[in-house]
């Protein structure tokens, strides 16, 4: 199963955008100048856009391809009681792919139990069930997929 959706959906569009930017810091040695430049914008105008959470719909696609996460679409899809689930290419899963979605599930399950009892709050219940859901949607395409896999490259 995709490791993607290890993590919490955010709980809020600037730390949905702080995700993303950390991740294309870390995973594609992407600054804020380097994303501006490539955005065709100035470095003042992004920051900007994420400290008041205003990035235009135009460049949201480019900033998600820039920085190779999707945090912010997630997020913006969560608030409006959907998920976002990476298309599989079909292939076979392991146990231990077996094993991360049923751990999955035991934290959302988990997570409503706790919301119910006064000991987790609303967003963080709402991130595990998420994350729990884009799990099992995410196997159930892969099922669907089985018969005709992708070739990986």
């Amino acid at each position: 199963m995709s490791r993607r959706f290890s993590t919490p959906v955010p709980n809020s569009l600037r730390a949905a955008f702080e995700a993303d930017k950390a991740h294309a810091a870390k995973h594609r040695r992407l600054n804020i100048e380097r994303l501006a430049e490539l955005l065709g914008t100035t470095p003042a105008t992004l920051y900007k856009w994420i400290e008041t959470d205003t990035m235009p719909v135009k460049v949201l696609l480019g900033w998600q391809h820039l920085t190779g996460a999707n945090h912010v679409v997630r997020y913006l899809a969560s608030r409006e009681g959907a998920v976002v689930v990476s298309i599989p290419p079909g292939r076979t899963v392991d146990a231990e792919d077996i094993q991360v979605l049923q751990a999955t599930l035991n934290g959302a399950t988990g997570a409503v139990l706790d919301y119910h009892r006064g000991q987790c709050d609303r967003d963080a219940a709402l991130g595990k069930i998420g994350v729990g859901l884009e799990s099992l949607a995410w196997h159930r395409a892969n099922v669907e997929k089985a018969d005709q896999p992708e070739l990986e490259f």
